[in-house]
């Protein structure tokens, strides 16, 4: 790849403070932790800090969260190389981009360990609350043989708070109240945590979150109509220590939002709007056991639910045929995850099996059309009974994916040597009435392969390491890729597996006492380089792809690679935390992925005073300029337009008034920078930021 300048210059900077670190260790280490301490099983299954992984791990904690008062999870992504949000500003607009990756397909979301996700066309893929959350765990690159298939761009674990985060010692039960208002929206918003341990050996934790808003302006001064949300959270999750190794958990979390919005919420352009209800649910259940006395278990067993609801009825204009009555979208995943780890003398072997059936329901109920006009295609008179049946636009079918892996980790002397394998088998069935219409064809299809991966980290001293990672992964091809019918033309039901390679080299240091004797400084730099092989992609033009010839087939590749640093500083009353990214890529024809992020570079640093009682801080995030390609919608014709750079101020606050009462305040955009996201469709030129927001809260606890 190129380096631009200002990685090097970045590179460069780094050295000096590499140098000036005392490689003596501290017992005093500074009281604010940095997000490169956190403690992550994402990328090993193995507890380990963000730095003892060696590889592109990053943990969002809670208090990160609430320090800037976020309330969509897809804010909090700025302190990640190469890690962003696609799509528009509204909350049910968005999608995780990690490296370039932004379909739902490549990036795996689960919460509590349980498998999230869901696809449709014009809208995001996660609208789960972030005041739930206690950490968000972002693996970057390829992690199929841990994670499965569908994480060839990354991993994001969303892990669900739970009374222990609440209860202090010797307390048996208490309440936490959050009150907040956004100015630019006039947003409302509350939240209600009760948590309790009636006995030594049951948690318990009930919770409750609400939003109500208005219109959100843009940074170009303009309404975002239709933007405006209402809606609610609800979390239960208790925990019984059936023994002190012993402990079975249960969780309900269930977000709702229902409102008139566009139907187009990722991309600018207005398509008209709809009566939208959305609702995400995540229910499981699961069990550990950790005896202390033998080194051959340390088993956790999950078995849980997630579902993924959006009904639209009531649509204007356009839309009004298209969604007909009401149209009906579903994702239904159940989630079985066994694994346990045994050390063997130096070896710590981590072995499991994870079992996965995602339902897709596509479905609408309308009025049969009797009569069309070709030349404004509507409908000029509909039949008296309605009639309800399946999408060819969102089919339907289910697809269940078994997998099975072991992982070996060892030491030899200063290197750590971490190597895996995966088996997953893939078995993907349409709906009896596609089944029925297609019935001379087999179209119940299996996949299956195999995924290795190698990590080796050399401790060369103390305090600096280095670090190399391959992985392999891959992913079946979706119910949608299989099943398509656009245009009338034929499935493709002989689709073979996509392939992704991702191979990482950097270094990590951390040492304290650098600068005083409660002081610590972190950094990692790496750089990554991923291959993509019998890409999956649409064709629908007439000239290059023939009708009735199936719209998807395994035609491309692409190469991306990038370098990615992170340099963070802190002790007992400052922390700084600077992270830099820049990636490019290009296909098998050599032209280049204008559909990858920007270069970004971001500084986040904050002050605590008056014996750690207020704390102020700001975040600046630039992000540079790109070129995308642009479809001019007149002439019919794409050209190539530069997504202008920006550079955004937020500043934040908070006041710890007493032990029990705490109010923040937040302001994001500060100087009302006019700037556009990048559009979830193609990666494009989005819509306008949001413009400036004035965030305030009180929480007091009881």
């Amino acid at each position: 790849m190129r380096l631009s300048k200002i990685s090097l210059c970045l590179a460069t900077l780094s050295l000096p403070l590499l140098a000036q670190a005392n490689p003596q260790s501290a017992d005093n280490k500074s009281v604010m932790a940095t997000s490169l301490d956190a403690v992550t099983v994402t990328a090993t299954r193995t507890k380990k800090t963000v730095l003892q992984s060696a590889q592109a791990v990053n943990v969002v904690s809670s208090e990160q969260i609430e320090k800037q008062l976020e309330s969509n999870l897809f804010n909090v992504l700025d302190m990640i190389p190469n890690v962003s949000a696609n799509g528009g500003p509204r909350n049910s607009g968005q999608k995780f981009n990690i490296r370039g990756f932004s379909d739902a397909e490549d990036v795996l979301v689960t919460v509590d360990g349980m498998v999230q996700t869901f696809e449709k066309y014009r809208m995001g893929s996660l609208f789960t609350d972030p005041e739930l959350y206690r950490t968000v765990s972002i693996k970057r690159g390829t992690s199929t043989v841990l994670h499965g298939g569908g994480a060839l761009g990354g991993v994001v674990q969303l892990e669900l708070k739970d009374a222990a985060d609440f209860l202090r010692d010797g307390e048996t039960a208490g309440a936490k109240v959050k009150l907040g208002f956004d100015s630019n929206n006039d947003q409302q918003n509350g939240s209600v945590f009760a948590f309790a341990r009636p006995i030594e050996e049951l948690d318990l934790l009930a919770a409750v979150v609400k939003r109500d808003s208005d219109d959100f302006e843009l940074s170009n001064g303009e309404m975002l109509d239709n933007s405006g949300i209402e809606n609610s959270s609800l979390l239960l999750k208790a925990e019984y220590f059936l023994t002190d190794d012993s402990l079975l958990g249960a969780t309900f979390n269930t977000t709702q939002d229902d409102q008139r919005t566009e139907f187009n919420t990722t991309d600018p352009g207005a398509w008209g709007t709809v009566y939208r209800e959305v609702e995400q649910t995540v229910a499981n259940l699961s069990y550990e056991l950790t005896p202390s006395d033998n080194q051959y278990i340390d088993l956790t067993l999950k078995l849980g639910f997630t579902s993924s609801q959006v009904t639209e009825s009531d649509g204007v204009g356009m839309l009004k045929d298209f969604i007909g009555i009401k149209s009906n979208y579903e994702y239904n995943i159940t989630t079985f995850d066994a694994m346990n780890t045994s050390k063997l003398g130096e070896h710590t072997v981590t072995y499991g099996v994870q079992y996965t059936d995602k339902e897709r329901v596509g479905e609408k109920t309308a009025l049969p059309c009797e009569r069309v006009n070709y030349e404004t295609y509507a409908c000029e008179q509909y039949g008296t009974v309605a009639v309800t049946g399946e999408m060819t636009s969102q089919p339907g079918g289910d697809q269940a994916r078994t997998g099975l892996y072991i992982q070996d980790e060892f030491k030899l002397q200063g290197l750590t040597i971490i190597a895996g394998v995966r088996y997953e088998h893939y078995e993907t069935t349409p709906t009896a009435e596609f089944a029925s219409q297609f019935s001379a064809l087999n179209s119940k299809v299996t996949h299956s392969d195999w995924a290795p991966s190698i990590s080796l980290n050399y401790q060369i001293s103390p305090e600096f390491a280095v670090f190399a990672n391959r992985q392999s992964g891959f992913r079946a091809p979706l119910l949608d890729e299989l099943y398509d019918q656009y245009g009338g033309r034929q499935p493709a039901l002989d689709l073979d597996i996509e392939y992704s390679d991702n191979s990482e080299i950097g270094f990590v240091y951390s040492a304290d006492n650098v600068l005083s004797d409660t002081d610590s400084l972190n950094v990692r730099m790496m750089y990554f380089a991923i291959n993509v092989d019998d890409e999956i992609t649409s064709l629908t033009s007439e000239s290059q792809n023939p009708m009735p010839n199936a719209r998807y087939a395994n035609r491309a590749s692409n190469d991306r690679d990038g370098v990615e640093l992170e340099l963070e500083y802190a002790n007992q009353h400052m922390y700084s935390n600077l992270t830099y990214s820049t990636i490019d890529g290009e296909d098998n024809t050599g032209k280049e992925l204008w559909y990858l992020p920007a270069d970004k570079l971001s500084l986040d640093a904050g002050i605590s005073l008056l014996g750690n009682t207020v704390m102020v801080g700001a975040k600046v995030v630039h992000t540079s300029d790109r070129e995308v390609e642009s479809y001019n919608r007149r002439t019919r014709e794409y050209s190539l337009q530069d997504h202008q750079s920006h550079t955004l101020w937020d500043i934040y606050a908070s006041w710890d008034v007493t032990t029990d009462v705490n109010l923040r305040l937040a302001i994001d955009n500060v100087f009302e920078k006019e700037y556009t996201v990048i559009a979830g469709t193609g990666g494009g030129i989005g819509d306008y930021g949001v413009g400036r927001n004035i965030k305030t809260q009180v929480s007091w606890r009881f």
